[in-house]
């Protein structure tokens, strides 16, 4: 049972540092939303430590992170962009392009 925790922290941590990744953003940055020490989030990354529901939700909260996604690595649901951008009223909308706007700065800020 032990090994099974292991392999499914491990899973975890693998697909946390991927939507780290695709977000832009640094491990300092994750780490201070999670209120943990850079150190501890790195445990996260690498599995030796339990991601806790209250940070799963705090994730989900801040970045949109689908919990689903990060614990058994499949997506709640897809998204279309032209639907959600028809069926959502005007601040929705605004927030929605801010966050889009937002992640192609960190992107090409990369490059």
């Amino acid at each position: 049972m032990e090994e099974t925790r292991k392999n499914t922290n491990i899973q975890i941590g693998k697909r946390l540092r991927e939507v780290r990744n695709n977000l832009g953003c640094r491990q300092s940055e994750f780490a201070a939303v999670l209120k943990v020490s850079e150190e501890h989030y790195r445990k996260y990354e690498s599995g030796v430590t339990d991601l806790s529901a209250d940070k799963l939700l705090t994730l989900y909260k801040r970045y949109g992170i689908d919990p689903t996604y990060l614990i058994v690595g499949e997506c709640m649901k897809e998204f279309d962009v032209e639907y959600y951008i028809a069926n959502c009223n005007k601040e929705q909308k605004d927030a929605f392009l801010d966050r889009v706007m937002a992640y192609m700065s960190r992107m090409i800020k990369k490059v």
